[in-house]
């Protein structure tokens, strides 16, 4: 009983992570059900601490990527290296409110990890959606001295524009991880290309830069959440943008590939399925 108490103790004195082996090792040899049910609060409450931090961190990233934008750009017009014009003052509103839409998202603090970033389906214009994220980015490349090209598809002409099935606020948060990461490593000078197509049914957009490249090791990798490799060490990168793109994308039914050579510049590649997409792939969540 005194070791089982001692146990006890250690639940409610440790956190949630350090506890289970403190618990196991003052009761390996404990014989009594009440140690074991013990254990099982214990794993239940390590689980639910562990889905908290990386809810809160993902959090953190993603309202700080919409409020960095609104603030590059309004930098950017205050110093008079940009134009105070309707598109980026869009672009501004549009980051404030993104970054206010997701603060929202912490009043549903997810019971597993499938309920983060729940999807809802819906038909939007893709190719606003797309311009609009290229104007509000270029203000942060801009302010570093790099250049961003956007090239429209072909879509936009076809008219299939407002025909595309997703979620734009997700969608949207895949081009804004994927422009930031291109952003911030990308040396002064360089250039950015974000262009788009649809030749074999689904859109595929691709982001290139001049940045250092990525080693073909580092590679595998780069959609690992908390992953930072060695071009990271000039960057205050958190290592979460990617893989947010990696979890987004899934339940978008989509995928991304990335394309290197060290010295060269780095090109991601994402696949997002257009109309067609089916609710049994995306497996959605109302929002």
């Amino acid at each position: 009983m005194e070791r089982l108490l001692h146990g006890i103790d250690a639940l409610l004195i440790d956190r949630p992570v350090d506890a289970r082996a403190n618990f196991e090792s003052l009761l390996r040899d404990v014989d009594d059900p009440l140690a074991e049910r013990l254990l099982q609060l214990t794993l239940l409450l390590e689980r639910r601490e562990r889905l908290h931090q990386r809810f809160l961190s993902t959090l953190r990233h993603e309202i700080g990527n919409p409020l960095s934008i609104a603030q590059a750009n309004l930098e950017g017009i205050i110093d008079g290296v940009l134009e105070p014009d309707r598109e980026r003052l869009m672009g501004v509103l549009n980051a404030v409110q993104a970054a206010g839409a997701l603060l929202g998202d912490m009043a549903r603090e997810p019971r597993d990890a499938e309920e983060m970033m729940p999807i809802k389906l819906e038909s939007f214009n893709i190719c606003a959606l797309m311009s609009a994220h290229a104007a509000s980015v270029s203000g942060a490349a801009s302010a570093k001295g790099v250049q961003l090209i956007y090239r429209e598809c072909g879509i936009t002409e076809r008219g299939e524009c407002m025909n595309f099935r997703g979620d734009a606020r997700r969608v949207g948060q895949v081009l804004q991880n994927v422009l930031l990461n291109a952003v911030r490593y990308t040396p002064p000078g360089g250039r950015i290309e974000l262009d788009c197509d649809n030749a074999e049914g689904d859109l595929i957009v691709v982001v290139s830069d001049t940045g250092p490249g990525i080693p073909a090791a580092e590679i595998p990798h780069v959609f690992e959440a908390g992953f930072r490799g060695a071009r990271s060490e000039k960057s205050k990168g958190s290592g979460l943008g990617l893989s947010v793109v990696a979890d987004l994308l899934k339940k978008l039914g989509g995928s991304a590939r990335v394309l290197s050579n060290e010295g060269e510049g780095t090109t991601f590649v994402i696949s997002l399925p257009a109309a067609r997409m089916e609710l049994t792939k995306a497996t959605p969540q109302e929002a």
